[in-house]
């Protein structure tokens, strides 16, 4: 379960400002809408890989049971924890703008996987047969308005939850390396 507790100080308004300022800065010049994340990952031993993303580098490893060492949470694991990170930060971003109070915001996701697809045993996909979650925010705010407008938000804005839900088109393309032909 990923958990954000937010006490009330004037963080809030830094937030709110920073997406106002980002709203602002995009509608000056739409082009600044176009942002690019990267990520770097490589397999280092086993299932184990360590990954880096700016400044920030992490591991990415199998749990015992699928060959493993479970020094680390596995890919679709990492899908999970950034659903839910992600609900929570749309969550406190618009409810920031929209002046709503957050105390805490609390997402539990799960993910149903078929291991017959990933280990090529039919045509099940490889990936989730589908994701659930359950987003608890706390909050002092009665204006079901407002309520609804952040529960649409949550759900239509959420970039993670966009990644899972729809098709993304991806392009890409495997290279071999032989140390012999080198």
């Amino acid at each position: 379960m990923s958990t954000t507790t937010i006490p009330e100080t004037n963080i809030d308004k830094q937030i709110e400002h920073s997406i106002l300022s980002l709203i602002r800065g995009i509608q000056d010049d739409p082009s600044k809408a176009n942002a690019v994340f990267r990520a770097k990952s490589e397999l280092t031993e086993g299932f184990r890989a360590h990954i880096s993303v700016r400044d920030f580098s992490f591991l990415s490893d199998e749990p015992k049971e699928l060959g493993g060492t479970d020094l680390g949470p596995n890919p679709v694991e990492y899908v999970l924890g950034a659903f839910a990170a992600c609900q929570e930060i749309v969550i406190k971003a618009y409810a920031s703008v929209l002046g709503i109070d957050v105390n805490s915001v609390k997402v539990e996701a799960e993910g149903n996987l078929d291991l017959h697809g990933f280990l090529n045993l039919n045509d099940e996909r490889p990936g989730f047969n589908s994701v659930s979650f359950k987003t608890v925010i706390e909050t002092s705010e009665t204006n079901p308005e407002k309520l609804k407008q952040l529960e649409l938000f949550s759900v239509n804005r959420c970039p993670v939850l966009d990644i899972i839900k729809n098709p993304v088109p991806v392009n890409g393309k495997i290279e071999f390396l032989n140390p012999k032909t080198i």
